[in-house]
């Protein structure tokens, strides 16, 4: 079993089988899944996907809860590279609570930087997905590159360090 990851208000814990419908319901939300990766609505496919995903030993799949233990969202560390890891599958319940996002991937930061020992991260973002992109820059994410369909970006464990401080309230 992989780590639990305890936030201030949410929490992280390992995804489970049990999980696929949840998942589903989440990625095939015709709002939600307007800027993701198509994904099936076939629960015994994400089942194998998640089965498949227990047995690596460098991705991390977690499900965001509240602190009442109710799953409100999910997200991942996977495609690692050397001292660089990807993020991301970060979409959250229309319920959860409201600095869910900020708290989330302040902990995916906290946890992959500082647990894992990550010295940077790379990932992709749909350019019409404007308010991720934005969050992202806010974070001091650089677009490294871009194609017709996402952005690139890159961001380093310094700069996470220096703003860090900025965001230490909605941190434990």
């Amino acid at each position: 079993m992989k780590p639990y990851v305890l936030g201030k208000s949410i929490f992280f814990r390992e995804v489970m089988i049990e999980d696929a419908e949840f998942i589903i319901k989440l990625r095939t939300d015709p709002e939600k899944s307007r800027h993701i990766s198509v994904t099936s609505g076939d629960i015994e496919k994400q089942k194998g996907f998640i089965a498949s995903y227990l047995q690596s030993q460098t991705e991390y799949y977690f499900v965001i809860c509240d602190l009442n233990r109710r799953s409100i969202g999910t997200i991942r560390i996977y495609d690692v590279r050397d001292n660089s890891f990807c993020w991301g599958s970060w979409i959250l319940a229309d319920d959860a609570p409201r600095n869910a996002a900020i708290e989330s991937a302040l902990l995916i930061y906290d946890f992959a930087f500082f647990s894992l020992h990550y010295q940077k991260s790379h990932f992709d973002v749909r350019k019409k997905n404007i308010k991720v992109v934005d969050f992202h820059k806010r974070f001091g994410a650089l677009i490294v590159g871009e194609d017709d369909l996402n952005y690139y970006f890159e961001y380093d464990r310094a700069t996470y360090l220096n703003l860090r401080p900025k965001y230490q309230r909605y941190l434990p």
